[in-house]
């Protein structure tokens, strides 16, 4: 008997545009249905899933690379490992790329590999826009074709600008993808039935856009190479008011060469974790669970950006510690 395939969405989406949030969104408002969640970083330490609400055994995380280059195979690999993983079955899956994904070589992989091909059917490639960054980020190739393969458009962090900026950023979106379905959301939230369930995705839409879609030589797929994802661990408690001090400072100095900080921290004499996040001078942080009375409380820490002087940056950091 042929099994049904499991519906997929994407979710890409520049560097902070609210990616997480989306998908932290769409699983509490998903409950009961059991969602599985690939997600990717560009970088060597993993964040997002330590942010991500899925169960533990309905996740895998793809680090030290971006799926649209090096780790494609990982891509196959995760998705097959959480299909055959035991418990109950799948409903759905969602992949979260790299703000730095180009779509096409991660949509090459579903709709080309056949492993994938026979377990797994694309519902929707949702794209992700930064409303208050978005016309800057407009000047790098890989946010526009995140928005031009996308068929759900989610302008996010609406609450930042005007109405008018709106009514603006949705003209400029409609010259680059004049038939993706667009929502607006705060903090990504947007109606769950709108995104699943739905099957906005179309190959003869895409294959219009890009008719070498299919072809895999003609994306090969290459990085700015000013661009450096930088990670830390931290081994000792930081000082609430030290960091707060330099994280400000920082974005001060070098908000527009840091494209994208985001961390889970330990405080000194805090239960819980601190969820530290920032896009270029933009600063956000919120409490999440407390950590268990026996788990190591080693901080996670990534920059990302554009000629980072990492030396500094890390003593910064790392004076912070008390």
């Amino acid at each position: 008997m042929r099994l049904n395939k499991i519906p997929t969405t994407v979710v890409t989406g520049f560097l902070g545009a609210g990616k997480t949030t989306l998908v932290n969104h769409l699983l509490e408002h998903a409950r009961p249905a059991r969602v599985g969640i690939v997600v990717n970083e560009f970088g060597e330490v993993g964040i997002d899933g330590d942010l991500i609400v899925a169960d533990e055994d309905a996740l895998v995380e793809i680090n030290n690379g971006c799926v649209c280059c090096t780790v494609r195979k990982d891509l196959v690999k995760s998705v097959s490992e959480l299909l055959a993983r035991a418990g109950e079955p799948l409903e759905r899956l969602v992949v979260e790329t790299s703000g730095l994904a180009d779509p096409a070589p991660v949509l090459q992989t579903f709709l080309a590999d056949p492993d994938v091909r026979e377990r797994v059917e694309l519902e929707s490639v949702v794209a992700v826009v930064d409303a208050h960054h978005f016309h800057e980020q407009l000047h790098d190739e890989i946010a526009r074709e995140q928005v031009v393969f996308a068929d759900h458009i989610i302008i996010n962090k609406m609450d930042l600008v005007s109405a008018e900026e709106v009514t603006g950023l949705i003209a400029r979106i409609r010259t680059l993808n004049p038939t993706a379905a667009i929502d607006i959301a705060r903090h990504g939230a947007v109606d769950v039935k709108a995104v699943f369930g739905i099957r906005h995705f179309s190959l003869d839409t895409l294959l219009s856009v890009e008719p070498d879609l299919l072809d895999e030589d003609a994306h090969d797929h290459e990085h700015d190479n000013s661009i450096a994802s930088h990670s830390f661990i931290i081994p000792r408690p930081l000082d609430a008011m030290r960091f707060n001090r330099w994280a400000n400072q920082l974005v001060q100095t070098h908000g527009q060469q840091l494209l994208r900080m985001k961390g889970v921290l330990n405080l000194h004499e805090e239960r819980r974790r601190l969820h530290f996040h920032s896009v270029h001078m933009l600063l956000d942080s919120s409490f999440g669970k407390a950590w268990a009375q026996d788990e190591p409380r080693d901080g996670k820490f990534v920059m990302i950006g554009r000629d980072l002087d990492m030396p500094a940056m890390r003593e910064g950091l790392l004076g912070c510690m008390t």
